[in-house]
């Protein structure tokens, strides 16, 4: 009996010491970190027999690379990089024609051509030849040889290989670090049993993405983004990256050093020194004129011109500069066919250089209206190009742009700004013909907040405001009596606040003259509008309401005192010939 109680006593210490062991053990491996390691190839998501892809690690905002899905390739010893990442991010400046299959990249003075899969290209008209093809088509994409996007644009870059990897920076500034304090790994996620992706060692600095309770997401100097214990960590300090070897590109202006007194002058026909002559009479403090000269007539770029000799002519004797106007809402014509094919791009631009020879002209000014989304690259392309031809001429180039908004943001102000002489905003048509509201062509709000808009994108040395020199009169016309024509061609205004209810609105654009005749004839006392910076004045007429924002003197030099407050470059006006006498002397009073 005791032998059987000795025996049973040692099983059952056998089975202590085995529940013990076990214990024991699953407390080592519950706490004994991996030592697994992950793939990186499989961390990438790149396949290893693919050996033209190329991980991209694209700088984020705290400038900390983080994966993207976009891949680089890469032939021999050769990187590409994806055409549109390269001008949404890096440099806007290359430009894909469509048309010819070429990649054309512009600077201030010369036109750089290269054709796809190949080491020429022309350089203005000139054949030169690149160590490598700066432009590949690849699965039907495009791509751009990265050392010559590097050459031309402000990005670093750092190269590594098994798996290929491309780090680019191009965001300088300072950023999170912090120091090794003894060797440790990176792993995957935050937790001692993730897998391993790269080791470090005591003194290596890596960059600080952001904090856990006990881990740190870094990142180190090959691309490799994961988590490490924070006890491993010294104390965060501060990095900078910077890219000291980069210098903008440089473009010449040709800036007066005088505020710009402009205005426009709409042309019927082919006018001479005369016609200018008499249209400036009583006008004083005016510096340039811009006659509407050049009318884009087809799709292949030719133009029909109103030019005259003896204008220019009387117009420099008497001390006006003269910018030729070119317009594209005359004549039938796809502007995104003409500025999206690169032989009527460079055949316009051509022709306008032509023309300014011929007429001595001073500056071109470009107004292009109603540009459709699709034209959005081509226009900005053509803007570039005509920018290079006008510098090398010594032709002043202002654009006249729209009241910034949404469906305006298109027309590229920022890159305008940056190579065109000036901006100019049309800085009225607040309200106009075919809309369902009246209201005033430009109230000194709306005014102030074009000009506040544009000069988020554009230096104010090169921004023209241009006023409005007519009033629009809108007439409300009683759906009872209003005509079958005006049914069908004028919006239907349902207004619950009005004696009417139900009118068609209709406007016409009048000059300050006229419309200060129609309230005096109407016996109509204008009343000032302190809001609006206008007066304003209404009535009764044939059954219908006139409605009259008035521009007259008072709110001229309202919208004079903004130049000046902003310190733009100046001012202009539509249109020559529709102002009081009186408006002129306010201009110059208010400008200087």
């Amino acid at each position: 009996m005791k032998r059987k109680l000795i025996q049973i006593a040692v099983v059952l210490g056998l089975i202590v010491i085995i529940i013990a062991g076990a214990g024991v053990h699953m407390l080592i491996e519950r706490y004994r970190p991996s030592t697994e390691r992950e793939d990186l190839y499989a961390y990438f998501d790149i396949g290893e027999k693919n050996e033209e892809d190329v991980v991209l690690l694209l700088q984020d905002e705290t400038l900390i690379p983080a994966r993207s899905e976009i891949m680089a390739k890469r032939f021999g010893e050769e990187v590409y990089l994806p055409y549109e990442l390269v001008t949404e991010n890096y440099n806007p400046r290359f430009y894909w024609d469509e048309s010819e299959q070429i990649m054309v990249y512009t600077t201030a003075y010369d036109i750089y051509k290269f054709p796809v899969d190949s080491n020429t290209y022309t350089l203005n008209e000139t054949e030169e030849r690149y160590d490598c093809d700066v432009v590949k088509r690849i699965d039907g994409n495009l791509y751009l040889n990265l050392d010559y996007v590097k050459g031309c644009s402000d990005i670093l870059y750092k190269y590594y290989t098994d798996p290929a990897r491309l780090i680019l920076y191009h965001q300088w500034g300072d950023f999170s670090q912090a120091k090794v304090l003894k060797k440790g790994v990176i792993r995957v996620l935050g937790g001692i049993k993730s897998e391993i992706l790269a080791d470090v060692e005591p003194e290596e600095l890596l960059a600080v993405c952001y904090e856990m309770e006990e881990w740190v997401c870094v990142q180190n100097q090959y691309g490799i983004r994961g988590y490490i214990q924070k006890s491993l960590l010294g104390e965060q300090q501060k990095g900078t990256i910077d890219n000291p070897d980069y210098h903008e590109p440089e473009y010449p202006s040709l800036v007066s050093g005088e505020k710009i007194n402009m205005v426009w002058h709409q042309m019927g026909g082919v006018c001479d020194g005369s016609v200018l002559a008499s249209a400036m009479q009583g006008v004083t403090g005016v510096n340039v004129v811009s006659p509407t000269w050049f009318f884009m007539s087809d799709n292949d770029g030719n133009l029909v011109s109103l030019a005259n000799k003896d204008y220019v002519n009387r117009a420099h004797t008497m001390g006006l500069k003269v910018w030729g106007l070119i317009e594209n809402i005359t004549y039938d014509i796809s502007t995104y066919q003409i500025l999206s094919n690169m032989k009527s791009r460079e055949h316009l631009i051509e022709e306008l250089m032509r023309y300014a020879e011929e007429y001595s002209l001073d500056g071109i000014n470009v107004d292009i209206e109603s540009l459709s989304f699709d034209a959005e690259e081509g226009y900005i392309q053509f803007i570039r190009e005509l920018s290079i031809a006008c510098r090398r001429a010594g032709l002043v180039l202002s654009i006249a742009n729209y009241v910034p908004t949404a469906s305006s943001a298109h027309y590229n102000r920022r890159e305008q700004g940056i190579v065109v002489d000036y901006v100019i905003i049309m800085g009225y048509d607040e309200h106009y013909s075919g809309m369902s509201e009246a209201g005033s062509t430009a109230s000194i709000g709306f005014v102030r907040e074009g000009i506040e808009n544009t000069l988020k994108e554009v230096p104010k040395e090169k921004v023209i405001n241009a006023v409005p020199f007519y009033t629009r009169v809108f007439k409300q016309i009683p759906e009872s009596v209003a005509t079958e024509a005006q049914k069908q061609n004028l919006p239907l205004v349902e207004d619950g606040t009005s004696e009417y209810g139900r009118y068609l609105l209709d406007s016409i654009a009048v000059s300050m003259g006229q419309a200060e005749k129609l309230l005096s004839e109407h016996n109509v006392t204008p009343v000032w509008n302190e809001a609006l910076g206008q007066y304003y004045g209404e009535y009764v007429s044939d059954g219908c309401k006139y409605l009259v924002w008035l521009e007259d003197s008072t709110s001229i030099g309202l919208k004079v005192d903004l130049i000046r407050e902003y310190e733009l470059a100046g001012i202009g006006a539509w249109s020559l010939g529709l102002a009081k006498s009186t408006v002129w002397e306010v201009i110059e009073q208010h400008l200087y």
